[in-house]
């Protein structure tokens, strides 16, 4: 979530931004937006504002009401976003990220998008020019197009820059391997007092779910569910592989800290009592907030195939829309280049998603880490999509609880995972 200090340092970037937006009204263009995106606070409701004042800039006959859903993850988002429709509620527009689309699309709420590109695809192109086919094409279900992309992570490897220097490390190549990778988190993990607890770890999964584990499984080059997703896929070989490599680091190796542990994990790594994690970029708001800048990003180890994943976010519009032409102005209009530029955010306070524009990303130069030309370059690389069935939410949900099992050492791999594909043979199907 954005602290105070960054949404009120994003709303002054916005005022000056806002001089740059054309000031002739829309005029063909009014009526009432409701609009759902995931938070709960003022400071959520507040960053939401800032890009509805530059909206209504342009737009000053719409009127945006904003809906905030709270939730830990997308699942439980997507989960109060059903139970908000089913109560009667009617939004025009939902923020939603990969893991949402097909549950989305497979219920008959988004409407395409396809014959609005048709019919405004000169003023599209610019933008279409600017924005990697991989990320155009994550929205792709079916052969339509139900939504653009606004802004989106990846998994990288963050990394201690004072830990290395201390154990006489560097940054590793960007071709490391996952044995390289281990060897770097025994290297960083530091037990000075020998009582099997290090007071250092090498190395922590990190905060966001499934999303953090998957880049160990397709380092296998494999994934929990089919590619056409009608089946799931947790007792291949190389998904129990992966997992039991995540549960050594832990009770074998004891290079990364197990789920009771209650260290914080982004002053942990500031610190130095954690070296490396994954993430994607949303970690650096935090890093930088708290004034901790020597700090790098690689790529994720291969075992061999150095694949990753990334999921991606963007703006849909309901089917039951009251005004789809003013919900397709927002959506247009959040692929312009003043919105995007004010998703970077400031130099203090950057935000912490890459956007969608490559033009855009070339800002992050402005911040740490140095490294961050791998955030949008890992695209034209080896790249897999989140996989998102329709039913992601129940998914992600199953698979979190037994990994969560296998994690705290009350369940064995290949136990979890049978365990789990049964459950899922009911959830991922066609």
């Amino acid at each position: 979530m954005f602290s105070k200090r960054v949404t009120i340092l994003v709303c002054l970037a916005a005022l000056l931004l806002l001089a740059l937006i054309p000031t002739s009204a829309q005029e063909d263009i009014s009526g009432e937006l409701k609009f759902i995106y995931w938070g709960s606070t003022v400071e959520d409701a507040a960053r939401w504002q800032t890009f509805v004042d530059m909206f209504n800039a342009e737009y000053p006959d719409v009127t945006v009401t904003l809906i905030g859903v709270p939730g830990d993850n997308w699942s439980a988002y997507l989960n109060g976003t059903a139970t908000l429709i089913a109560g009667g509620e009617q939004p025009d527009l939902i923020w939603v990220a990969t893991e949402g689309v097909r549950l989305l699309v497979s219920l008959g709420l988004l409407r395409p998008f396809d014959d609005l590109i048709e019919r405004d695809g000169a003023e599209l192109q610019e933008f279409f020019d600017d924005v990697e086919p991989s990320l155009l094409n994550s929205f792709v279900v079916d052969g339509q197009t139900y939504m653009f992309p606004y802004s989106w992570n990846n998994m990288v490897v963050h990394m201690n820059l004072d830990r290395l220097a201390e154990v006489g490390l560097e940054l590793p190549p960007a071709d490391w391997t996952r044995d390289e990778f281990l060897e770097y988190a025994k290297a960083l993990t530091e037990d000075a007092d020998g009582d099997g607890t290090p007071e250092k770890y090498g190395f922590a999964l990190g905060i966001g779910g499934m999303f953090t584990m998957l880049p160990f499984v397709f380092a296998n080059d494999t994934t929990i569910v089919s590619d056409d997703f009608c089946a799931p896929n947790v007792t291949d070989p190389g998904v129990i592989e992966a997992l039991q490599f995540m549960y050594d680091m832990i009770y074998v190796y004891k290079v990364s800290p197990g789920p009771s542990n209650t260290m914080d994990l982004y002053e942990s790594f500031r610190n130095g009592s954690i070296a490396m994690f994954g993430a994607g970029r949303w970690p650096i708001g935090n890093m930088l907030a708290n004034d901790f800048t020597n700090f790098d990003i690689q790529l994720w180890p291969g075992n061999p195939n150095q694949k990753t994943i990334f999921g991606v976010d963007g703006f849909g519009i309901f089917t039951t829309s009251q005004n789809p032409e003013a919900a397709w102005a927002w959506t247009k209009f959040m692929t312009g280049k003043v919105p995007q530029d004010a998703l970077i955010g400031s130099p203090e306070s950057p935000l912490s998603n890459i956007p969608a524009r490559r033009s855009t990303a070339e800002m992050l130069s402005q911040y740490p880490p140095s490294n961050y030309q791998i955030f949008y370059g890992s695209l034209q690389g080896n790249m897999e999509l989140v996989p998102s069935p329709a039913r992601f939410n129940e998914m992600e949900n199953i698979f979190v609880r037994y990994t969560g099992l296998i994690f705290a050492d009350e369940m064995g791999v290949e136990e979890a995972m049978q365990a789990a594909q049964a459950e899922l043979d009911n959830v991922v199907t066609c």
